[in-house]
């Protein structure tokens, strides 16, 4: 088996390329090899691939996300403004406009995948870091105006 003609150290020995092949219709059931060019005969037409469709070349932008966030960018409004509708004037200053800007940045960045998902972070983030500063300054001004109920009361 080692010095046989068909061996793998005959093969690597030898090259690569001048290890007989195998016949057409092989005895040991391997594939055919094609049939031979004619010589006058005119050369096979080969098939004709399908006709490309172009078509995204990456996933679509995700509009409904950037939209969701947008909506709750602009539903952060309502603290300030009913903040303001109680007199509170300067609660207008505490409203969200960068995450609102952002959002409708993001949405007008609708074809360019990337840029969405960037701008959408963004969006979110503004979001977030509001609604988080929102709570740390909400929850001592509740606990001064709850202690100020209770030294009013008899």
């Amino acid at each position: 088996m080692d010095g046989g003609r068909y061996s793998p150290r005959t093969f690597w020995e030898r090259g690569s390329g001048t290890v007989p092949r195998t016949p057409r219709h092989s005895p040991r059931g391997g594939p055919a090899l094609p049939a031979p060019h004619p010589p006058g005969a005119p050369p096979p037409v080969p098939a004709a691939p399908p006709p490309a469709t172009r078509g995204p070349s990456g996933p679509p932008p995700r509009v409904g996300g950037a939209t969701a966030a947008l909506v709750t960018a602009a539903a952060t409004l309502a603290v300030p403004a009913a903040a303001v509708s109680l007199g509170l004037w300067f609660a207008a200053l505490a409203a969200n406009l960068p995450g609102i800007v952002l959002g409708v940045v993001t949405l007008t960045k609708v074809p360019d995948a990337d840029e969405v998902e960037r701008y959408l972070r963004y969006t979110w983030a503004c979001t977030f870091a509001y609604l988080v500063l929102y709570v740390l300054l909400l929850v001592p001004i509740m606990a001064v105006a709850i202690v100020l109920a209770a030294l009013e009361s008899p």
